[in-house]
């Protein structure tokens, strides 16, 4: 059997290659030669196997479809997959038997089922690794932006080893360029010219980017430039990746007024630009009366210092009545307002629905949600009664379970030793198995095997998502109305995408399908209002009321109807 040998580094730096990609191509050599395996080509490269697009992998998987070598060998199999998709493309081969053997030092695969999916257990937590460092790495960006520190270097700053704190590396000004870029701002700031500006710094002051092992010690471009003058990390701003605007800790550039006078005056150069502005609900919300999507529309409006008068300042830099540029005006006072309105694409339908603030529309879903909302001891009592009702169930279907995974061994079993008959001595002749019958026996009890690993999976865990479906259900009714009020952004699209259910906005009245299980919960909530009139405390003492079947009427709210089987499930339909 030939092979191909396969040897990779994560990192694209090729001087961070030079021991660890020949170390691997040593340790696989001298395997090959103490075992006597025929390889046919080293193949490597410095590349991750987190994203697709390997160019030596994808080669040499072409090479084994083309029937160049049936074998890989490897120094491990994380080398080979760390995403789905090359993971399924190696599986794959071993189904076909293009592919019969991949090896490392300290273990091997062939194609067998059992084979195949200690494979899949590899690669998957080759990729569960991968997923959790950049999910560590993204937490410990935002923690570090919460502390007041970037984590990625800016243009006239520069990493130092504080001390003071811990030798965590913080941003500290970069002697060499922090003045000159500082005193670049300052130029555009007294209305020179950003190619001026630029020109200057580049050739008058000899300003150069920092030097890096393939780049820099070069003048600093233009987009560059505008990319500073626009970044509010320059004025001491930093954010993370949920839009949340925290202080710096590190030296500001400007200060907060003289990067608001700057954007007034790159505004006024040119054309205005249109601007992505992240606002939360895109395409959740619909016209009640022309079913177009409800968008939402900054407004921006300035008062004149000079002659009092509001004027409309998103695209216009200068008073309409005594045209005072805005840059000019001693204290201008700065509106903002952020409105919903329908944004009546069906030209054949003439809406006359007026817009609507976005506090006024954020009020009423803030009402919905507390219509749903229970209180933490209500919640786990009523989810204490939903476990109970389902431990037959669950039971059931682990003794379900249990059965067909012996099923699925026997007919594991049953192949195996198909195989071994087959390749026995006694039938080196083919006397007592004929390949035509070796390939129809093996071919049916593989489909007898398919079939039970597909009931497996319906049947695994079918009791255990339900339940954890209806927890997280149960979990966002306790939250959600604090978390809406205090979210960004994409944190309120995400609790209104989480209701499940389009909004539709009429006549300034904001309607929310009230679908199951919402409404359930809202009439249960009006039924404990009920009860607490009569002296019923929830969040007190609902574990003695459980006692005196006082709560009957709350469950029959949550299960929507009575049946007559006593023994009904706790929620319908499944979620």
């Amino acid at each position: 059997m030939k092979y191909f040998a396969y040897c990779r580094k994560s990192t694209e730096s090729e001087d961070r290659q030079l021991l660890s990609i020949p170390a691997q191509k040593r340790e696989l050599n001298e395997y090959a030669k103490k075992h006597n395996l025929e390889v046919l080509d080293v193949i490597s490269e410095s590349a991750s196997a987190y994203k697709l697009g390997r160019i030596e992998f994808n080669r040499m998987i072409q090479r084994v479809q083309d029937g160049e070598a049936e074998g890989i060998l490897v120094w491990a199999y994380n080398r080979l997959a760390r995403n789905a998709v090359d993971g399924g493309a190696i599986i794959h081969l071993l189904d076909t038997e293009d592919l019969k053997e991949i090896r490392t030092p300290s273990s091997s695969t062939n194609g067998s089922g059992n084979s195949k999916f200690m494979l899949q257990l590899e690669f998957a937590m080759s990729k569960k690794s991968s997923d959790d460092n950049s999910e560590s790495v993204k937490r410990g960006n935002r923690e570090k932006i919460l502390k007041g520190w970037h984590h990625r270097k800016h243009l006239g700053y520069q990493f130092y080893e504080s001390p003071e704190h811990g030798w965590e590396k913080i941003l500290i000004p970069d002697q060499e360029r922090f003045e000159l870029l500082q005193k670049a701002i300052y130029l555009v700031l007294t209305g020179k010219s950003v190619s001026y500006t630029l020109n200057k710094l580049n050739n008058d002051w000899g300003f150069r980017t920092p030097k890096t092992k393939k780049m820099g010690n070069k003048p600093l471009v233009e987009s560059s430039f505008y990319r500073i003058l626009h970044n509010e990390f320059y004025c001491g701003w930093l954010y993370t990746d949920k839009e949340e605007k925290i202080r710096g800790n590190h030296v500001p550039m400007i200060s907060d007024e003289e990067f608001d006078q700057l954007q007034v005056i790159l505004a006024d150069k040119g054309k205005p630009r249109p601007q992505t502005v992240k606002l939360p609900y895109r395409t959740q919300i619909k016209c009640g009366e022309c079913g177009c999507t409800v968008c939402l529309e900054e407004k921006f409006q300035t008062i004149c210092s000079e002659c009092k008068t509001k004027f409309a300042s998103k695209n216009r830099n200068h008073c309409i009545s005594c045209n005072t540029l805005i840059s000019k005006m001693s204290d201008p006072t700065r509106l903002h307002y952020i409105y919903a309105s329908c944004s009546k694409k069906k030209k054949h339908i003439k809406c006359t629905q007026k817009s609507i603030k976005i506090k006024d529309l954020e009020q009423q879903i803030a009402t919905f949600l507390s219509s749903i909302e229970l209180g933490p001891k209500t919640e786990e009592w009523v989810l204490k009664q939903l476990r109970n009702q389902n431990k037959t169930q669950i039971n059931s279907n682990e003794q379900i379970r249990k059965n067909l995974l012996k099923n699925f061994d026997r007919k594991q079993e049953e192949i195996d030793a198909l195989l071994t008959s087959y390749s026995s001595p006694e039938n080196k002749n083919h006397d007592f198995i004929e390949p035509e019958e070796y390939l129809a026996k093996k071919k049916k009890l593989k489909q007898e095997k398919k079939i039970i690993e597909e009931k497996i999976k319906d049947n695994a865990g079918q009791s255990d998502i339900h339940t954890k479906s209806v927890e997280e259900k149960f979990d966002f009714a306790v939250t959600a109305r604090e978390k809406f009020e205090i979210g960004s952004p994409v944190e309120k699209t995400d609790i209104i995408t989480d209701l499940g259910s389009n909004l539709v906005l009429q006549d300034g009245i904001i309607t929310i399908q009230q679908d199951y299980p919402w409404l359930f919960i809202k009439k249960a909530n009006v039924k404990l209002a009920e009860l607490k009139q009569l002296g019923f405390e929830p969040e007190k003492s609902i574990d003695e009321y459980e006692k005196t079947g006082a709560v009957d009427e709350v469950i029959s709210c949550l299960q929507g109807r009575r049946e007559s089987n006593p023994r009904q499930r706790f929620w319908r339909p499944l979620f």
